[in-house]
C-alpha cells in the first residue's frame, strides 16, 4: 500500500499483479509525510533513499491502530486507509490492479511453491491441492471493496498492466513513470501454457475450484477462461 500526497493517489496492493513492481517505480516520488508499505530488503533497495519514509509509515500505522493492524502487512486494504490514514489520503485517487483469476492462480501456485521450496514435480494434481487449501488467500476482492462494491476509483488490469498504468499516472500528473524493466518477481513462473492445469478442453475441476474462488470478480470485472 502506498499513499503519495502529491500528486494524490492512494495505491492498494493486491497479489500477484505487479504491485511490488508499481511501488518500486513510484518509490522515486515518495516523500516525508507519505505512506510505504515495507518490501523485502533485496526490493527496498531499489527504492534509494526511502527506507526512513517506510519506517515512519509503520510506525504511524501501529500507533494509529493501537497494534489491531498488521503494519508490516504489504496487501491492507483501502478500509486500513479510511479507518486510520484518511487524512493523509484526503482527496487522493485510489487505485489497484486485478487479474485474469485462472491465470492469477497459477502464477500464485508457482509463487506460493518457490517461497517454500518446493519443486514442482506433478503441476496438475500440486496445483489441485493449492487449489483447495491455499487459493482462497489470493483473492482480493475484499482489499478494494465494500459491501460487494468496487470502492476504488480505478481498477487497472494485468493484462495490459504497462500502457495503462502509464496512461493513468499521466492522467494525475506523472509523466514518465512506467514499470518498464522492473519485474521483482518475475521468473518465478516455470509454465506459461494452461493446459496442464485445467486440461486440454479446460474440463478438469480444477477451473470450477478457480471460479468458486475468484467469483466475485468474475463477477465485477466479467473475467472468462484465457485464451
Amino acid at each position: 500500500m502506498m499513499i503519495l500526497r502529491d500528486p494524490g493517489l492512494v495505491f492498494i496492493k493486491t497479489k500477484k499483479t505487479g504491485g511490488t513492481s508499481i511501488e518500486i517505480a513510484l518509490g522515486q516520488h515518495l516523500k516525508k509525510g507519505d505512506f510505504a508499505s515495507p518490501l523485502t530488503p533485496e526490493e527496498e533497495a531499489q527504492r534509494k533513499g526511502k527506507r526512513p519514509i517506510v519506517r515512519d509509515s509503520v510506525r504511524l500505522l501501529r500507533e494509529r491502530s493501537n497494534g489491531e493492524v498488521r503494519a508490516r502487512q504489504p496487501h491492507n486494504g483501502l478500509d486500513v486507509v479510511n479507518d486510520y490514514l484518511s487524512d493523509l489520503a484526503d482527496g487522493c485517487t485510489s487505485f489497484c490492479v486485478e487479474r485474469n483469476p485462472w491465470d492469477k492462480a497459477v502464477s500464485a501456485f508457482y509463487f506460493w511453491m518457490h517461497q517454500r521450496g518446493i519443486e514442482v514435480t506433478k503441476p496438475q494434481q500440486m496445483f489441485a491441492r493449492f487449489c483447495q487449501k491455499q487459493l482462497n488467500f489470493f483473492s482480493d476482492f475484499r482489499l478494494y471493496s465494500n459491501d460487494g462494491n468496487i470502492a476504488v476509483d480505478r481498477v487497472l488490469r494485468f493484462e495490459n498492466l504497462a500502457d495503462d498504468l502509464s496512461a493513468f499516472l499521466a492522467e494525475q500528473g506523472l509523466d514518465g513513470v512506467t514499470i518498464g524493466a522492473v519485474r521483482a518477481k518475475s521468473g518465478i513462473r516455470k509454465s506459461r501454457g494452461f493446459d496442464v492445469f485445467y486440461g486440454e478442453d479446460w474440463s478438469h475441476p480444477n477451473v470450477d475450484r478457480v471460479a468458486e474462488v475468484f467469483a466475485a470478480e468474475i463477477d465485477a470485472f466479467g473475467y472468462d477462461l484465457p485464451k
